[in-house]
């Protein structure tokens, strides 16, 4: 074989290895990509759909990447977590995720994007609680003030001596999901004997099996928190863990709605009027007609 004809094989041996690696690379492209696990490392919250997903999640919070991402103010209002790159888009997807109940214990916060987040979730007739302390309650930037203009978010303040400095909230509880069923049952018995001359309910809301999960950490639910400093945030849907800090939330959560009110004081028209708020709490609609005289 002469050096011509050599170098004229090499050059095909070589077209033909890189034409199959071509080829199974686009074959890999096309046909492989839709079959693969997902990855819970790359977005650990487009994961939460799944039924039955067990979380364990760590979400840090790193100023020089913020910073560096946004470049902004942390004392200005803003939209910060629309960005995928950011973790709070990640804390903002995991609150999102709640489709019965949001039990909140937070020593703070002022962020105003999480705010409206936790008001369209009771727009959806999620059932949320949220229990803060006092003393920072209704200082200037506190969103406790615009979530308490919603009769459908329940808030309450701390009022022990000890600081309430707590961090952390608890997506579709068990202990929540029960209380919601049973103040549920009170709500459509209040329509039922509301004595109305007519009333069209519907019922919305679905029994669905979820996963509860907590997030405790460090955070606080402020911009500050999010654009300004190292804070860290555990995800967790471990079951103990869950049910510890819904005894710790019940702890300090003073209830006042009628779990255990008999049908007699149901009955009465006095307390027929506290029945319409508690009513829109649970996708029940009603349209309502002038009460008997």
């Amino acid at each position: 074989m002469d050096w011509k004809s050599a170098k004229i094989l090499l050059a095909s041996t070589a077209t033909a290895v890189v034409a199959s690696q071509v080829a199974k690379k686009l074959y890999k492209y096309f046909f492989s990509k839709t079959s693969q696990p997902i990855d819970a490392t790359k977005d650990t919250c487009d994961a939460l759909t799944i039924k039955n997903r067990e979380i364990n999640d760590v979400i840090l919070f790193s100023d020089d990447i913020v910073r560096h991402t946004i470049r902004v103010s942390p004392s200005k209002d803003i939209t910060i977590c629309e960005s995928r790159e950011l973790n709070c888009f990640k804390l903002i997807k995991y609150i999102k995720s709640a489709r019965e109940t949001l039990d909140v214990c937070m020593y703070l916060i002022t962020s105003s994007e999480i705010a409206e987040h936790i008001i369209r979730l009771g727009q959806k007739h999620v059932l949320v609680r949220i229990v803060v302390d006092s003393d920072m309650a209704f200082t200037p930037q506190s969103q406790i003030n615009k979530l308490k203009e919603y009769s459908f978010i329940q808030v309450q303040t701390n009022k022990k001596s000890i600081l309430m400095h707590h961090k952390f909230c608890i997506i579709d509880g068990p202990k929540a999901m029960k209380r919601k069923s049973i103040l549920k049952s009170y709500a459509e018995k209040l329509n039922v004997h509301a004595q109305y001359t007519n009333y069209n309910c519907k019922q919305t809301n679905k029994n669905k099996q979820l996963k509860p999960f907590v997030m405790s950490g460090s955070l606080n639910w402020s911009t500050q928190a999010m654009v300004s400093n190292h804070e860290s945030v555990i995800v967790t849907s471990h079951p103990n863990i869950v049910n510890k800090f819904e005894k710790e939330f019940e702890s300090l959560w003073v209830e006042n709605e009628p779990i255990s009110a008999p049908m007699s004081l149901i009955r009465k028209c006095s307390y027929v009027f506290c029945a319409t708020d508690l009513v829109k709490r649970f996708g029940i609609q009603c349209d309502f007609i002038k009460r008997k005289t």
